[in-house]
């Protein structure tokens, strides 16, 4: 019987796309710890033309057996998108009226399809690179985010009603005085060694500290236990991630993770009375009418 072929030699890593974390994990097998698999994890600016190209250049020098990629089964269409077509404000709360999103889903995704309307490169790209130079080597290709559902949920869960009824108005005016296109491929360039929506999101966390930790840090918890499960199935395994989940990921990776906790969907909170809900609705009247008396002014 003939012998395996033995694995092609692992390139230095020092020759390899940045930013770039490698880690390694062995398969615990009914006898004792498996073969070891070397990770690849790459850092992404999301709607960068260069991460493109760095993701294929990664691929083709790995190798690897599986690509897991920062995408869960809701936002897998991303895989086949041709072009993104950008939702009206409007459009965006007739889904809140008809019950199928919260405010902050309704505007988080209006402000992502206009932030890629107006950029060369569509939001979700790199994925897609990734995708084909998967096929292209035949290697498996595993979504490693979690639920956005699940995300979203727990990131509402996480917020007072203030801090609702703020954070949407936020998102509303940052998209309402939104950057021309050329200062926005500046600024996304600039912030190649993290990445713009975690860029985004940690700016947010700022005025919102609750925030961060269902968005970001579980999220990274998620990613590092998905990548873990995957040492019994690949000896080269490469994760394209946003950059800023480089830094939570490595944290995270040989620690314990409650994957029960970080998945379970929050328990609904009681209906705020009428009378706070009168509060919540005239605080949101006072941003939006803010805001255009600021964009009036401008």
């Amino acid at each position: 019987m003939a012998e395996p072929a033995p694995a092609p030699p692992a390139p230095a890593p020092e020759t390899l796309p940045q930013p770039l974390a490698l880690l390694r994990c062995r398969a615990e097998g009914p006898y004792g710890p498996g073969m070891e698999t070397t990770y690849y994890i790459l850092g992404t600016a999301h709607v960068s033309s260069d991460s493109c190209n760095d993701v294929a250049t990664l691929i083709r020098a790995v190798k690897p057996q599986v690509v897991l990629i920062e995408l869960c089964a809701e936002r897998k269409p991303v895989l086949t998108l041709d072009k993104l077509r950008e939702p009206s404000l409007g459009e965006a709360l007739a889904e809140v009226r008809a019950g199928r999103a919260t405010p902050f889903q309704a505007v988080y995704s209006w402000l992502l399809a206009k932030v890629g309307s107006q950029l060369d490169v569509m939001p979700g790209e790199e994925f897609r690179v990734a995708l084909r130079e998967a096929h292209a080597i035949g290697a498996q290709v595993v979504l490693g985010d979690r639920s956005l559902a699940v995300t979203l949920a727990r990131v509402w869960h996480a917020l007072s009603l203030w801090e609702k009824v703020k954070l949407t108005g936020m998102l509303l005016w940052t998209g309402l005085s939104m950057l021309s296109e050329e200062e926005m491929r500046a600024e996304i360039e600039k912030m190649k060694e993290t990445d713009v929506l975690t860029e985004a999101i940690r700016e947010f966390g700022k005025e919102f500290p609750s925030l961060l930790h269902p968005l970001i840090t579980e999220r990274d918890q998620y990613m590092a236990f998905m990548l873990r499960r995957l040492a019994s199935r690949a000896q080269a395994v490469v994760a394209v991630v946003g950059a800023g989940h480089l830094q939570g990921i490595r944290e995270h990776w040989d620690k314990d993770i409650d994957i029960a906790e970080i998945t379970a969907m929050p328990a609904e909170r009681q209906p705020p009375t009428w009378r706070w809900r009168r509060v919540a609705l005239l605080a949101a009247g006072g941003v939006l009418v803010s805001t255009a008396l600021l964009r009036l002014r401008r």
